[in-house]
């Protein structure tokens, strides 16, 4: 099912553009409340036809409470990227 922004309240104060693509596309990371859960979203948004920001189905969301996981699986994969 396809969301729009206004399915993400809390995407417009708490939203953090991590890296511009091209054509006003950006990778967002936000969190997102859905049926009463929270998720952090890393997720590509993109421009519309009006300039408004939308948030796309690329991308992922994740439920707040394995958040510490991902956190420990990128800790363990980025010293091994940053030697090379």
């Amino acid at each position: 099912m396809y969301r729009t922004q206004e399915d993400f309240p809390l995407a417009d104060d708490n939203r953090v553009s991590i890296h511009e693509k091209s054509r006003g596309e950006t990778i967002n990371v936000y969190i997102g409340e859905y049926a009463g859960r929270k998720y952090l979203h890393v997720r590509e948004w993109y421009l519309d036809k009006d300039q408004e920001e939308k948030p796309t189905k690329k991308g992922v969301a994740i439920p707040i409470e394995k958040v510490d996981a991902l956190l420990e699986a990128v800790s363990k994969v980025m010293p091994k990227e940053k030697k090379k």
